[in-house]
């Protein structure tokens, strides 16, 4: 009798023992909304921080205090704005005006030679080191801390901002200079272009092939359209402005899909929902933290 209790005792122990170990194992399984991911990008979303860390970081965005962190934490990559000065250097600035986050003398950037700029110190509450910088002297940079540059990937969004009457010259530099920028530092792989303008789409993808091309548009019906008029690698849409039925679609005439203004972890949630190719986000440790690609800060 004592044995038959003692036995159904230890029964009653290890029931609730097996549903705890069941429910523990359960609720760390993979939430399968998250990562049941079918895109174009072997089925992986690349995280990219917008413009480095993003606009919640402690320094500002464009900047090497921002981008490399990103880097450095498990991002695949960054967008980056990109804009040309008059010699034909590109700079690594979001606004119109270099006065907006700069204490430089005012104007636009396509109207300053490089040596009127450099060293330009950004406005930061942080630092007041933190200068304007070249996408030149980024690699640089990147390559002297330590960091190979090919093991990742720069999105240029390009920022077309001129006061030429006929931008067609303008455009012309413009894409030599990219050009350039690949071949100098063999990153024909790495860089994704993204524009609004279609001029200036078609005048570097007639100066060469293969490019990574995202046309940047207001809808994803208009998106669509020019990416496929064009031929092009993809489209880059705000994640307000695109479902997951329409990426699919996207996907299935043979584009990939970039998604930005992601700026909160259910954002960050949402976005991966949707299954695009690339996320440009203001949250990457979360993003990070999601996929287990976080490296710590």
């Amino acid at each position: 009798m004592h044995s038959l209790y003692s036995g159904y005792n230890r029964s009653l122990r290890i029931v609730p023992i097996s549903i705890f170990l069941f429910l523990v194992i359960y609720s760390c399984k993979t939430d399968p909304p998250i990562y049941k991911i079918h895109n174009l990008n072997a089925d992986v979303i690349s995280v990219f921080g917008h413009a480095g860390m993003g606009l919640a970081f402690k320094y500002p965005i464009d900047t090497y205090e921002s981008i490399e962190p990103v880097l450095r934490i498990g991002a695949d990559g960054s967008e980056m704005d990109i804009q040309m000065t008059k010699d034909s250097v590109l700079m690594i600035y979001h606004h119109h005006f270099i006065e907006e986050m700069t204490l430089c003398d005012p104007g636009i950037i396509n109207d300053k030679l490089w040596s009127e700029i450099w060293g330009c110190h950004i406005t930061s509450p942080f630092s007041s080191s933190i200068r304007l910088i070249s996408f030149n002297e980024l690699m640089d940079e990147l390559t002297a801390s330590g960091k190979n540059i090919r093991d990742y990937i720069y999105t240029f969004d390009c920022k077309l901002y001129t006061n030429a009457v006929d931008p067609t010259p303008f455009f012309n530099q413009y894409a030599n200079a990219v050009l350039k920028a690949i071949d100098d530092y063999g990153l024909q792989n790495n860089i994704l272009i993204e524009s609004q303008d279609t001029d200036f789409l078609r005048i570097i993808q007639n100066k060469r092939s293969g490019l990574k091309l995202f046309i940047y548009p207001a809808s994803f019906e208009d998106g669509i359209q020019i990416a496929s008029e064009m031929n092009l690698f993809g489209i880059t849409i705000n994640t307000n402005n695109i479902s997951a039925d329409q990426i699919e679609l996207a996907h299935d005439a043979g584009f990939r899909v970039t998604l930005w203004g992601i700026g909160t972890k259910q954002e960050n949630t949402d976005a991966i929902q949707k299954s695009p190719d690339y996320i440009q986000t203001d949250k990457p440790i979360e993003l990070l933290k999601v996929f287990q690609k976080y490296k710590g800060f």
